[in-house]
């Protein structure tokens, strides 16, 4: 499977979806945006700790409805919160991908890049219905998820590439909008956060599981 042929299908099951989709983004903005209003900016650690611990089950959550909605089946928006069934697990598989992606990129940034490739399923994997209930813990959804990344990396790479050209044309074109008066700089700036929500939200996690469910040779109803 090519990157291209996987962001096709995202943006196809994006806009199968779309309100759901659309409502998905918006509560994540929502969220980040509270979470920097209430905590002072010089506490760091803490506004860190908190978007962790709120936004990690609601990224498993937007994970979980882009796999249903790619797999066309049956989604609410309140599974959005699934995630929250397995708080403990999510959290701390996502700070320990969090930290080894960050050491690894310290070392040097493409063994950062290969990390977070390589557990880019890791957060599915409490939550895919295909697996029904299992009490899964940390090492082995790292295991699982290197395991089908397996000979995707490179497609899940491309997907990044390509959904990041818009946001980059449009940080050009708000730069160049500082030299014109004439132009709102503030439209582009809207455009530019919505174009950076939209392409690495909801279209992003849809193109990953259509990798996904590529990688596992799931069914498609």
């Amino acid at each position: 499977m090519t990157s291209w042929t996987a962001l096709r299908e995202g943006f196809d099951a994006f806009t199968r979806q779309l309100p759901v989709m659309l409502g998905v983004v918006l509560v994540l903005l929502v969220t980040r945006q509270i979470i920097d209003w209430i905590v002072p900016d010089t506490w760091i650690w803490v506004e860190l700790l908190a978007q962790t611990v709120v936004l990690a089950p609601l990224y498993a959550g937007q994970y979980l409805i882009a796999l249903k909605v790619v797999r066309r089946e049956p989604v609410a928006f309140n599974e959005l919160s699934a995630g929250f069934s397995q708080l403990g697990p999510i959290i701390g598989t996502y700070l320990l991908v969090t930290l080894l992606t960050v050491l690894a990129t310290v070392a040097f940034i493409i063994p950062g890049i290969i990390v977070a490739l390589m557990y880019s399923f890791v957060l599915i994997r409490f939550l895919d219905p295909t697996e029904g209930p299992r009490a899964l813990n940390m090492s082995k959804a790292l295991k699982e998820s290197a395991e089908i990344t397996r000979g995707y990396r490179g497609t899940l790479f491309g997907i990044g590439l390509l959904l990041g050209i818009p946001f980059v044309v449009l940080l050009v074109l708000q730069m160049l909008s500082l030299n014109n008066p004439r132009f709102p700089a503030w439209i582009l700036e809207v455009a530019t956060l919505l174009s950076g929500a939209l392409f690495f939200g909801p279209v992003q996690a849809a193109s990953y599981m259509v990798v996904y469910d590529h990688a596992l040779k799931h069914p498609r109803g």
